[in-house]
């Protein structure tokens, strides 16, 4: 048994195990357009078990600003996590995450994070939740019923099926809506980082709406994906409560009577959900992503990221 970092000839092995591991992206574009535009081998680490990939883990960085509103900090964000189905059971995951963390602890990285498939995994290996998200389960055809005016709208909206061409407007408006209400952390991205993140929504199927101002300022966008059972939208966005209510009530519009259910996800942070109901028989809070700490106490780390925001980072 062996832990290394891949070299090139490493790749069809690990796609084949990400396929193997993560069936909502077997058939897609998804693995071949990972593996091209976010893969790095120094940040990817592979667990050989005679002469085959036995296990994987990917830990590549993304900047987050912390709850200071200040400091910005490099943390490595720990994703598929993956065993081959015939290497269970050994140990083999443990071991390599172990080596994983050892090996960004001696960079000088305070912490990692991830987004866990099972808490109760990680929770014995020293992950603890951070961040909280809430889930809204809505019917259409119960809320955002006020009709589009036909004159005198306060916002015109655009839709785009391939959400990339949006990428721009999107980051403007991304940044300001981070900044809303009380400081809290979240993720930064840059243009090409939201290039990259769209285009993955878009292989998910998933679509844009955009909302601007007369003077064509982006004020608001909705990511959603529309399904048999009803709409998903993983992420809504605005510099102002008001455009955002104005792209759900056009989602309602056009979804309502073929696919009335909506799952909406949200930080569990008041000043991110001002356009939803807040009642609480409307949505339920939910832990999101958990922490480790690798050089610095654990209570410091946990106070520098708290209750942030990076909903699907890519």
């Amino acid at each position: 048994m062996s832990i290394r970092h891949p070299q090139p000839g490493d790749i069809p092995g690990l796609q084949k195990l990400w396929a193997a591991s993560f069936p909502e992206d077997r058939d897609g574009k998804f693995i071949p357009w990972y593996f091209q535009n976010r893969f790095q081998p120094e940040n990817c680490w592979l667990l050989e078990q005679d002469g085959e990939i036995a296990a994987m883990c990917f830990a590549p960085e993304i900047q987050m600003q912390l709850t200071d509103g200040k400091t910005t900090l490099a943390v490595p964000y720990i994703q598929g996590v993956a065993t081959a189905e015939q290497q269970r059971r050994k140990g083999f995951c443990r071991r390599l995450l172990a080596m994983a963390e050892a090996d960004l602890a001696a960079r000088g990285y305070p912490f990692c994070l991830l987004k866990p498939f099972d808490p109760s995994f990680y929770q014995p290996l020293g992950y603890r939740f951070f961040s909280y998200i809430r889930r809204y389960n809505l019917r259409l055809d119960e809320h955002f019923l006020a009709p589009l005016p036909t004159d005198k709208q306060p916002c015109r909206l655009e839709h785009y099926l391939r959400p990339e061409a949006a990428a721009e407007p999107a980051a403007e408006i991304y940044q300001q809506w981070c900044r809303l209400g009380v400081p809290r952390a979240f993720a930064m991205r840059r243009l090409a980082d939201f290039t990259l993140l769209l285009a993955d929504h878009q292989h998910d199927h998933g679509q844009l709406l955009l909302a601007k101002s007369r003077q064509n300022e982006p004020l608001a966008y909705v990511l959603y994906t529309a399904t048999a059972d009803g709409l998903f939208i993983r992420e809504l966005a605005f510099k102002r409560p008001e455009p955002a209510r104005w792209l759900l009530t056009a989602l309602a519009a056009d979804y309502r009577e073929d696919t009335p259910a909506a799952v909406i996800i949200m930080p569990d942070n008041p000043a991110c959900c001002t356009p939803l109901p807040q009642t609480l028989s409307g949505w339920q809070v939910l832990p999101f992503a958990m922490l480790k700490r690798l050089t610095k106490p654990a209570q410091e780390c946990y106070n520098s990221i708290k209750n942030a925001y990076f909903y699907e980072y890519f």
